[in-house]
């Protein structure tokens, strides 16, 4: 289970960032109604509206100021868009009891598109796909996934899945769809390798690969449990630790190859986390990264290390963040910004090399 930020008043909390396992959910609700919707992958992003009619929109790590143009969001005009549907979608709370006269509501969800590789649809001139490897829409599209409510001076609250679609789609928000609704195991079972089901419901053609889903999302179909309970579950191409070799799970276990010590064992586990999945989902927070922005590539630098080194203990290679803390050398150190920044240059220098042939 996991606490829930939101906007608090018209203020900023951050989404949780949602586990890949329910290994540290010791009390998953017996006889709850679970559901299964699509991954989408793409940047988290929210826009809230107050009791005012006051409409705000945020990034993960923040809110998104005026002169911010996250991801081409305010200069596609999609803020203007969605204005109307974030007032609506407030008066819609308000009117059939999820929120109060005085309650602020806010829509979190996905920001994607910006590319769609078909003959038969035109190209946005001068817009950058949000994330590269799924393709939804040649134009930038929100796709919500969760309504929360905040009273004021309180903590948010969210809403149950079915009454926040019905809501925000009434609102005119696209919403997730439901692929699939049972007990955990069922959902569980569900296939998590599949066709994007997006680019379908915004009345595109099918592309000739497979245009593969990141992968899906499992959660209780209802809130008011004491915590939030939610995992994700990625395919394999969107892993976000990746071993170099097919036998180094084995070897860590002690089968095949065993590391010669702890160390060894460390370096390993953090190198298979510096990946491009992990800097993708790393940049996302922030906004696409000007190679020429030198305080933002040290800043996106030392977020993917804090990230790998995050993972590390969450995936429990390490006990706590002290415990890490104390068995990193400064030659793992080391290592570790020199692999971080050579994955930051090869994924922007291939980017611009990209850009450039497409011109």
């Amino acid at each position: 289970p996991y606490s829930s930020p939101a906007h608090s008043g018209m203020g900023f909390t951050k989404y949780p960032k949602i586990p890949l396992s329910t290994k540290d959910m010791p009390d998953l609700p017996a006889g709850a109604e679970w559901i299964v919707t699509e991954k989408l992958h793409g940047a988290n992003f929210s826009v809230a509206c107050d009791a005012d009619g006051k409409v705000e929109f945020a990034k993960r790590s923040g809110p998104l100021p005026l002169e911010e143009d996250f991801y081409s969001f305010r200069s596609q005009r999609l803020d203007r868009r969605l204005q109307e549907p974030a007032r609506r979608v407030r008066a819609l709370a308000v009117r059939c009891g999820l929120a109060a006269s005085g309650d602020s509501v806010c829509v979190f969800g996905e920001l994607v598109g910006g590319h769609y590789p078909h003959p038969d649809v035109n190209p946005v001139p001068g817009l950058q796909p949000v994330q590269r490897g799924v393709w939804y829409s040649p134009d930038l599209r929100f796709i919500g996934f969760d309504l929360a409510v905040t009273p004021h001076h309180q903590p948010p609250r969210y809403t149950d899945f079915d009454a926040a679609a019905s809501c925000c789609e009434a609102a005119g928000f696209l919403f997730a769809a439901v692929l699939a609704r049972g007990t955990l195991p069922h959902c569980l079972e569900s296939p998590i390798r599949f066709s994007s089901r997006l680019p379908a419901r915004l009345g595109l053609p099918s592309l000739e690969d497979d245009n593969l889903a990141e992968g899906v999302v499992v959660r209780t179909a209802r809130e008011g449990l004491p915590l939030r309970t939610l995992l994700k579950r990625k395919i394999d191409e969107f892993g976000e630790t990746r071993y170099s070799s097919p036998n180094w799970a084995a070897a860590k276990s002690g089968g095949a190859r065993a590391a010669s010590g702890p160390h060894d064992l460390l370096r390993y586990e953090a190198m298979a986390r510096v990946t491009e999945s992990r800097f993708e989902a790393v940049e996302s927070k922030t906004g696409r990264l000007d190679a020429a922005d030198k305080v933002a590539c040290r800043k996106v630098l030392e977020d993917l290390k804090e990230d790998v080194r995050l993972a590390l203990v969450e995936d429990g290679v390490a006990s706590s963040e002290a415990a890490l803390a104390e068995a990193l050398s400064q030659e793992l150190c080391d290592e570790l910004d020199r692999a971080c920044r050579g994955l930051i240059r090869s994924v922007v220098g291939r980017r611009a090399r990209q850009e450039r042939s497409a011109r």
